[in-house]
């Protein structure tokens, strides 16, 4: 099936339903009901505006919830590495104490690498 946007397939569906409207008598001489599909494709229409609408909320929250959590993180970081400071002047900042408070905040900056080195890739030999 192709890929239309939303405003054209809800576009075609009020051209279609109004076709529909339009035709009545045609269809009904042809024995369709046309108030059964036409409340199909008005349950269908509607379902589709509201989930796109929910969708629509769901992305303002997630993008909203996004810059709360960074904020929120960003303080947490800064209340941890003040508390560690007080922590490390607490027990003498040169003291090995410190030394060993001081490899909290260090370990958070290494990047992590696989815990086990990957072995190169074996080359294939040509056929």
């Amino acid at each position: 099936m192709p890929t239309y946007g939303h405003a054209q397939i809800l576009g075609l569906s009020e051209d279609v339903q109004k076709a529909w409207d339009k035709e009545r008598a045609a269809l009904r001489k042809m024995g369709v009901d046309p108030d059964v599909r036409l409340s199909q494709m008005q349950a269908r229409h509607e379902q589709t505006v509201a989930l796109n609408a929910q969708q629509e909320s769901l992305k303002r929250q997630l993008r909203a919830t996004t810059a709360m959590y960074v904020a929120a993180r960003d303080k947490l970081y800064i209340v941890c590495s003040g508390s560690l400071d007080i922590l490390m002047a607490t027990v003498e900042k040169n003291s090995p104490a410190a030394k060993n408070l001081q490899r909290l905040r260090s370990r958070i900056r290494r990047p992590r690498g696989p815990s086990v080195p990957v072995p190169p890739p074996v080359a294939t030999p040509p056929a």
